[in-house]
């Protein structure tokens, strides 16, 4: 636990500093190291990206500060998202899309990335995805999940929309949503606007998922 702990500060301590050579490098030694990959996703990756938004949302850094971290740590997972990915199988289809409005999409992308590791075919949509438009390619793709994020509580509107849209296809899909924006809103009130189920980890979120869509054997 300390060793993780210690490379958050460092990974925290590079990206404050401006210096995107060591916070790569402190990655790179990580992996190196033996490090699993999805434990420096949930572990590192993610407590850092929040701290640095709590600290934007404190006074403490600018909005140039969190497009840094956040483009730094975009670029990481760039190099980290092939050692989970593993080809398709059995047909599963996911979703994973930002609610209207949500430009945080990092969280989305590691969960793509998780879906991925488990041999689901993913439509990773990114930023802010419009709920009509989201609704209409759900319905044409007619995929097993919908995996949706929103990190900001002043998206929740937004989010519900989607829902709503979603809910209201002639063969709606099992939808999940997860982000910082969710886990403030009580389990009634999250089924209640059409959410299957919520998730706070993407390790949860495919065993969740393995066991409700489990792979089928090749014939």
């Amino acid at each position: 636990m300390n060793g993780t702990a210690n490379l958050r500060d460092d990974y925290l301590a590079a990206l404050l500093a401006g210096d995107a050579t060591r916070a790569r490098w402190i990655v790179d030694e990580a992996l190196s190291d033996g490090m699993p990959v999805r434990e420096l996703y949930v572990e590192v990756l993610a407590p850092v990206l929040e701290e640095i938004g709590d600290r934007w949302a404190a006074g403490e850094l600018t909005v140039a500060h969190e497009h840094y971290a956040t483009a730094v740590t975009q670029g990481v997972l760039g190099v980290l998202a092939p050692h989970l990915r593993v080809p398709p199988s059995s047909g599963r289809l996911a979703v994973v899309a930002c609610t209207p409005g949500e430009l945080h999409a990092l969280g989305a992308q590691m969960v793509a990335d998780f879906l991925e590791g488990e041999g689901w075919e993913v439509l990773a949509l990114g930023a802010a995805t419009p709920g009509a438009d989201l609704a209409a390619l759900v319905d044409d793709e007619r995929p097993d999940v919908v995996a949706l994020s929103t990190a900001v509580a002043g998206n929740v509107d937004g989010a519900e929309d989607t829902l709503r849209r979603l809910r209201e296809l002639a063969d709606p899909p099992f939808v999940v949503v997860g982000g910082r924006a969710w886990a403030a809103i009580p389990t009634e009130r999250r089924e209640a606007l059409g959410a299957d189920a919520w998730f706070d980890d993407p390790r949860e979120l495919c065993a969740l998922l393995g066991a409700r869509f489990p792979p089928v054997a090749d014939e």
